[in-house]
């Protein structure tokens, strides 16, 4: 297994695009396609069928060496000199991880040295793009406009000429652009279909040896169109249908080529032409009387580049650098933003458009124009909502297709003037959907099918007639510089700091819109990579089939979980009545305390299968929570993720008090406003009942003092639990609310949970919490997990679940939960940016506290008064936070004893953010708190 953890916190030197020389062996140039650090989206196979795909070590990089027949090696770093980064407008930067101050890339300009693309020539001096002819070819990817239409190519079919060993040329039509021009190998020509001696020029006999690529043509182009011009009357509009699927021959010169800035520049690989080629180097190939004719060949090879940036910091300052003097900034921060970005400031239910005007990263604040009074004022970016799509929207599809602003490489259309775009500033709508047809599955039984099999058809057609004949055929066209004809669309190139954007047309020119005037477009290669996305995140097996192999547990009648024997008779597995094996007193299986719950005699003759506390996954949940709650006993409480003295207060209890906080109890009826409240509930069957009932009783028994949970009698499918942050997290002493319902299938099926987010659209207090209440687990069929981690029957259970939230995602440093950032615990990056998701996540839960006192919790507000009130939790969450606030103002060091601290620091954003919430909580001290408490049994 390859080691994930760093032997230094400087984190990698080498990305993906990368493009790197090989020290021992200057003549290797190659780009970097993968990366130790890189987010694995599929687990590597094992064994890997590519070179390239074996599990990474720390500091490894996967090259393909162009300058060598595209080899792919495994290297280390420090095997490589980084010759150029491959960065484009809109890219985020930095200098280096340590530095919170990120950049955006607004313009490149690119050199290059080239080499004739068969010979390997090489031809003197550095090349700019001034010094290039215009691509002949549209390729896959690339826009085209039609009758107002604005479509992109998705596929293309290729006729290629390739040189065999003996120096005759070969015609190869195939679908798909494989093969560029001077690409080399044994194995280019595919095998002719048998029985066959000669198919398009195809030689006879052996041919042993290197085959050579002399020229690619795209004859036939399939085009996915996908929106509309924006700027048409709705009369005009309405008459505008799709155009047709398959382009060739004299059609092509009907289309207009669109290509952004990016698109032009050169990259490593590149096949170019030059404009004046007179004197550099030229092969010719084949003979007069040939199908194919005599072949010259002047196509030239980009071999190395250097790629100046024009940057835009978030200060608003301006710099040129060379892309190696910065590293990409893959793992923005959800709250960065820069000059020109159009946002949202929230604050107690008000919001309000802004635009950036600066932002100090360190500080974590920015100074933002509001556009409706023409004020310039100072806020926390933690106030700031820069994208619009938050969590709340994921069910809404139209909501989650309408962001803010647009970011610069972002194509768009301009709508007429005097109309908009139909959404309130800062929305922006994005626009283009591709047509069924583009999803069909590409093969049948082997064979292209669909449209590709109709693409294959028309272009194989094509290059059969160019054996017998020349078919005419025409060049897509290029705007014209200045023609206006297609100054309905355009390239976001600039964002003002009144709120306007620049656009650059497709004839170059460039014109300053309102942001109002502006739609984005969908890009349709996005839609495929976002189809397999989320086809590849619902793939996974939700929860256990319950096999064979599996080990049933059930409850023995004294509360305590044992292997269920196949003569349904127990036997002792410890001397303790722990799980067996299990020599952590911390870890311990807790037996039943007190009289067990009350229930119906029919539950008890249930043989539902009765379930685990899982013996691996929940011996780690507990380890790690036991950690936590070690301190956190709601009777004394006097821990902090600050050092300081401890509160007076806390020593104060209540004995007669302690009745009041029950861990488990079953109430009359369920409130209103538990999130399943309206589901139509099933009527439960025995076994539902049976299971439910021995859930019920490891609950009541095994619950730690910091959770506590609500049943039903009226509604025996609903839950409702609180948990109480653990002690030195960002959550510590926050309510966590999260509501069940077990659907008629539990306990085949996982529990379904629903987390009360409350922070406003400020973004998750943590990445397993969403905003719009998904609570992300593999024991809940919510995350992709092995056998041992998913739901199963025999082996889980509520309490499981339970503890799992509070163990595994309410933790000192919730930004490595999400899965990708684990492997940077412990560089520079992660450190970076986990303190900053902490502070957030501090923030945010500070205003949980505030929220579970401004709202009554149906069937808890009891318990949250005397917590808060009684337990005086309340005046610790204010003391601490003061507390908090001061050291970060008097001193932005962290000393050595403060390093284990969850939260040792605030930055000037988080205290702003923090104090406005302060304001809320000292006002709910000031108040006297009830002393008339409504009973526990009461539902609201």
């Amino acid at each position: 297994m390859p080691s994930d953890a760093p032997k230094s916190n400087t984190g990698t030197k080498l990305f993906q695009q990368d493009i790197v020389q090989k020290i021992s062996s200057p003549d290797y140039f190659g780009i970097v396609l993968r990366c130790w650090h890189d987010a694995e989206d599929v687990p590597p196979a094992v064994p890997p069928m590519d070179p390239l795909m074996r599990p990474l070590s720390y500091g490894e990089v996967g090259v393909t060496f162009l300058s060598h027949g595209g080899e792919r090696q495994i290297l280390h770093e420090s095997d490589l000199r980084l010759v150029d980064r491959t960065l484009q407008p809109g890219d985020y930067c930095k200098r280096s991880f340590d530095d919170v101050r990120a950049g955006v890339v607004t313009n490149i300009k690119v050199k290059c040295h080239i080499a004739h693309a068969i010979s390997g020539e090489k031809v003197p001096a550095w090349r700019t793009l001034e010094d290039l002819e215009d691509r002949a070819d549209a390729e896959i990817g690339d826009y085209v406009a039609y009758d107002d239409w604005i479509g992109q190519i998705i596929e293309v079919f290729d006729e290629s000429i390739v040189q065999v060993s003996t120096g005759q040329l070969v015609r190869l039509p195939e679908l798909g652009s494989r093969l560029t021009v001077g690409e080399t190998g044994a194995t280019i020509l595919p095998l002719p279909p048998g029985g066959m001696q000669n198919l398009f020029g195809f030689l006879q006999g052996n041919n042993e040896g290197k085959e050579v690529v002399i020229d690619v043509k795209h004859n036939t182009y399939a085009v996915a169109w996908l929106a509309l011009n924006q700027s048409l009357e709705p009369a005009i509009a309405e008459k505008k249908t799709r155009p047709k699927q398959f382009w060739s021959g004299q059609d092509l010169g009907r289309l207009t080529l669109i290509r952004g800035r990016s698109d032009l520049e050169m990259r490593v690989g590149d096949r170019v032409h030059l404009k004046d080629a007179k004197g550099l180097p030229w092969t010719e190939h084949g003979q007069e009387g040939d199908a194919t004719g005599v072949v010259q060949v002047q196509t030239f090879l980009v071999t190395e580049t250097v790629t100046e940036l024009d940057i835009l910091w978030q200060d608003g300052t301006r710099e040129t650098l060379k892309s190696v003097e910065v590293i990409p900034y893959l793992n923005p921060d959800e709250y960065d933003c820069w000059p020109g970005d159009h946002v949202v400031w929230k604050n107690e239910g008000e919001t309000r458009p802004a635009i950036v005007q600066s932002v100090n990263a360190a500080d974590r604040t920015a100074l933002i124009l509001f556009p409706d009074t023409g004020a310039i004022e100072l806020a926390s970016l933690l106030e700031l909502d820069p994208h619009g799509n938050s969590d709340n929207d994921a069910n809404n599809l139209q909501a989650a297709s309408e962001g803010f602003g647009v970011r610069r490489g972002d194509f768009v259309f301009i709508h007429r003037p005097g109309t908009t775009n139909g959404l309130e500033k800062p929305k922006v709508p994005r626009i283009g959907e591709i047509e069924p047809w583009v999803r069909e599955n590409p093969f049948v039984d082997g064979e292209f099918s669909g449209w590709r099999k109709e693409l294959q058809e028309i272009g194989s057609n094509i290059a059969a007639q160019r054996t017998v004949n020349h078919p005419t055929e025409k060049m897509i066209q290029r705007p014209a510089k200045g023609d206006g004809k297609l100054s309905w669309c355009g390239e976001v190139t600039g964002l003002n700091l009144d709120g306007t954007v620049e656009v650059m047309h497709p004839d170059w020119t460039v014109e300053t819109y309102p942001l109002e005037r502006l739609t984005r477009l969908y890009d349709g290669i996005e839609q495929l990579e976002d189809d397999a996305w989320d086809a590849g995140s619902e793939g996974y097996h939700s929860y256990s089939d319950d096999g064979e192999d599996e080990q049933a547990w059930a409850m023995d009648e004294d509360g305590v979980w044992r292997p269920e024997l196949p003569n349904d008779e127990w036997e002792d597995m410890s001397s303790t009545g722990g799980i067996h094996g299990d020599e952590d007193e911390d870890i311990d299986v807790i037996e039943g305390e007190g009289e067990i719950m009350e229930v119906d005699e029919e539950l008890w003759d249930s043989e539902a299968v009765v379930p685990d506390i899982n013996e691996t996954d929940l011996q780690q949940d507990r380890r790690a929570a036991a950690k936590k709650e070690s301190n956190t006993n709601l009777e004394s409480s006097n821990a902090s993720t600050v050092a300081e003295t401890p509160h007076e207060h806390d020593k104060e209890t209540d004995s007669d008090d302690s009745s009041r906080w029950s861990r488990f109890e079953i109430l009359s009826s369920a409130p209103p406003d538990h999130a399943f409240f309206s589901t139509p509930p099933a009527q439960p069957s025995k076994a539902f009942l049976g299971r439910l009932s021995r859930e019920y009783r490891v609950l009541k028994s095994s619950l730690p003092d910091s959770i506590m949970v609500r049943a039903y009698e009226d509604r025996t499918d609903l839950l409702r639990s609180l948990i109480i942050g653990p002690e030195n997290t960002p959550y510590q002493d926050a309510p966590f609310v999260i509501d069940w319902m077990l659907d008629s299938n539990f306990p085949h099926s996982p529990p379904i949970a629903h987390f009360l987010s409350w922070t406003n659209g400020n973004g998750r207090v943590n990445p397993n919490l969403y905003e719009e209440g998904k609570v992300c687990l593999s024991i809940l069929g919510t995350w992709s997990g092995d056998k041992h981690e998913v739901w199963s029957a025999s082996r889980s259970s509520l309490l499981q679940a339970l503890v799992s939230i509070q163990g595994l995602v309410l933790v000192k440093e919730p930004w490595f939960c999400e899965p990708a950032y684990e492997k940077l615990r412990g560089t520079d990056e992660g450190t970076v940016n986990s303190r900053l998701y902490s502070e957030k996540a501090y923030v945010l839960s500070r205003g949980f506290v505030r929220r579970a006192l401004e709202i009554p919790l149906g069937g808890l507000n009891s318990e949250i008064t005397y917590l808060y009130y009684n337990q005086h939790r309340l005046q610790k969450v204010v003391d601490d936070a003061e507390s908090l606030i001061r050291k970060s103002k008097a001193s932005p060091e962290i000393t050595p004893e403060e390093q284990d601290l969850a939260v040792p620091r605030l930055t000037a954003g988080g205290i702003i953010a923090l104090e406005r919430t302060l304001i809320k909580l000292r006002g709910f001290l000031q108040q006297r708190p009830p002393t008339d408490d409504t009973a526990s049994s009461s539902s609201s």
